[in-house]
């Protein structure tokens, strides 16, 4: 069984209840209502909870219980809800991967968790997920049953078989309490080392409290989610949050602009919570139809959402666009209020209900914001990592530095992506916002590199518009043209293809740190250039 590995000190109104008693009542509120709709398939919130209930019962007459672990590896499909929602009725922990992970991620959680169950489809965009997972848990000496998705050739499988047939038993399964552990997130993407974060029914309860709160939803406001059910994102706001709505939860498994364009249309979607791709892909594909949106607002959260972005958005699509600040950590410390998306488009807003946020000087000598909130996670899986996470008065370590004027969050960059050339600090963010102007830039990414002059420089990752190839002299006139300081520009480039991203959209830049060493020296002279 997992368990907390810090005390909770903030708690919620309304969060004493189990994650699995939304279902229940909203079952018997909203019955004939559509739960979720993937694609051409309809789940009512009747039948999702006769299948949650059954898939349930499954799991415990092959011996799950309060406290064991489900790994779901699978994409955005109606069976991913239904594997959640069974998880939490049985008294279990849901343990959300993402599609893309592989032999040696799997191995990492695999071993450090233990899961009971591991629910998988047989194959998926031509790899096989299911076949994979068996090998991993045979290595790590963990006896987990795994349950398939979607055989092959439309055959019954294995998940079919456990949610439709195991009767749906009225004996009581040992329950969990509010505080016990109800969800473990990992964070690898943007970061070298996975961190397995831990949430409890009161946390995500009260995440779920805020969200509602601040953007004033309803059980009208059917949620398009096309980011990963198996993140944050999606398993916060594609499976909890239409639950707590009584609304329906419009999933999207590939993601193609104009196909979503099309889902939000015929379902009337009012609600979405994605990345900067996922926005910029919906602006274009409307501005092309020359339509508006029947989306009522869009939360976008990330580190690179640009300015200029979020009021074409707004206008384009005709809804509004609010930035927000999060992590796995604490999905929403802070949002742009819901009246205000025009007003604010280059800050993350407010701190959200019940939540507080301060800077301290880091390190690194630059404001680091820290945060509590109802809620934040409670530790980490590993123990050993809570140390540097929180403070001594407990208060996490976002890692992030920032500015808080007026009680208005804006969000500078990662500490570690802050440049330190010479002794001058920069955002690489505030560098980013300004070559994306760039006729010839497509996107980018700017990661620092080590100098044995100056401590360190900047290397911009362009992916080019249009087959143009960008150099360095041509972002630096770009830059002060705009403004900016000449030593904020970037002394080497890379044109790329595409910038290495995980599944929600967040830059890896770890991955192109990692490629900068495989790369040649800049020339003395073209670093000298222009009175660096």
């Amino acid at each position: 069984m997992l368990t907390p590995t810090r005390p909770h000190g903030v708690a919620a109104p309304g969060s004493d209840g189990l994650v699995g008693d939304l279902l229940s009542r909203v079952a018997s509120d909203r019955h004939a209502t559509p739960a979720v709709v993937d694609g051409d398939h309809i789940l009512t919130y009747d039948e999702l909870y006769a299948r949650a209930r059954s898939f349930a019962a499954g799991l415990r007459q092959r011996g799950f219980g309060a406290g064991d672990v489900a790994l779901l590896q699978l994409p955005n499909w109606w069976e991913t809800v239904v594997a959640a929602w069974g998880t939490w009725l049985a008294g279990g922990v849901v343990l959300p991967v993402v599609a893309i992970y592989r032999r040696h991620e799997l191995s990492f959680v695999v071993r450090q968790v233990r899961p009971r169950v591991a629910v998988a489809p047989e194959g998926h965009r031509g790899h096989r997920h299911a076949a994979l997972l068996r090998e991993v848990l045979a290595e790590a000496g963990v006896p987990a049953t795994v349950v398939v998705v979607r055989g092959p050739g439309g055959e019954p499988d294995a998940f079919e078989a456990l949610a439709a047939s195991a009767p749906a038993r009225d004996d009581p399964a040992p329950e969990p309490g509010p505080d016990d552990v109800a969800l473990v997130l990992y964070t690898s993407g943007t970061t070298a080392d996975p961190k397995g974060v831990l949430h409890t029914h009161r946390t995500l309860l009260a995440e779920l409290a805020a969200m509602r709160e601040h953007c004033e939803l309803g059980p009208d406001d059917r949620v398009f989610m096309p980011s990963p059910l198996t993140h944050v994102t999606g398993i916060s706001y594609g499976v909890l949050l239409p639950a707590g709505l009584g609304a329906t939860s419009v999933l999207m498994d590939r993601w193609d602009p104009a196909v979503a364009v099309d889902v939000v249309e015929r379902h009337e979607c009012r609600f979405t919570v994605s990345a900067t791709p996922f926005l910029r892909g919906l602006t274009t594909a409307y501005a092309e139809r020359g339509t508006r949106s029947a989306l009522r607002t869009f939360v976008c959260g990330g580190a690179d959402i640009p300015p200029e972005l979020v009021e074409e958005a707004q206008r384009v699509l005709g809804c509004a666009v609010l930035r927000t600040y999060g992590s796995s950590e604490l999905p929403t410390l802070a949002m742009v209020p819901l009246d205000r998306g025009a007003a604010l488009p280059d800050v993350e807003g407010h701190v959200m209900c019940g939540a507080e946020m301060i800077l301290r000087e880091s390190e690194a000598g630059v404001p680091e914001l820290l945060a509590r909130a109802p809620e934040l996670f409670v530790g980490y899986l590993d123990p050993a990592l809570n140390a540097a996470a929180f403070t001594d008065d407990g208060w996490f370590r976002t890692g992030d530095t920032a500015t808080i004027r007026g009680g208005v969050l804006r969000v500078v960059g990662r500490i570690k992506e802050i440049i330190n050339r010479g002794g001058e600090k920069y955002s690489a963010a505030e560098v980013e916002f300004a070559l994306l102007d760039h006729p010839d830039v497509e996107e980018v990414a700017i990661v620092g590199f080590p100098d044995p002059e100056l401590g360190e420089r900047a290397c911009a990752f362009v992916v080019p518009r249009n087959g143009a190839a960008p150099d360095v002299a041509t972002l630096r006139e770009h830059l002060v043209a705009h403004g900016l300081a000449v030593q904020k520009a970037p002394e080497r480039v890379v044109v790329i293809d595409a910038l290495p991203r995980t599944s929600s959209g967040k830059v890896q830049k770890f991955l192109l740190r990692g490629r900068i060493g495989a790369q040649p020296p800049p020339e003395r002279r073209s670093e000298s250039e222009g009175g660096f």
